[in-house]
């Protein structure tokens, strides 16, 4: 029965670890924070005016971006 707990529990913290790292948080101006999931991060130490130059960049699903 208590191997059966530690299995468990070994799983749980597996799926946890896997669920946390697809996800980013942003800090916003104003102090709030947003986590979101699946969602790779950007640079946040560029101005909206050099976001805006880069334009919009598409991927597709399942392949990991540069």
């Amino acid at each position: 029965m208590k191997m059966l707990k530690i299995i468990t529990l070994a799983m749980a913290s597996y799926l946890l670890v896997t669920l946390l790292s697809g996800c980013t948080t942003y800090t916003w101006e104003d102090g709030s924070k947003e986590t979101v999931f699946g969602v790779p991060a950007e640079d946040e130490r560029l101005t909206e005016e050099e976001r805006r130059a880069q334009g919009v960049r598409y991927r597709k699903p399942g392949e990991i971006p540069e």
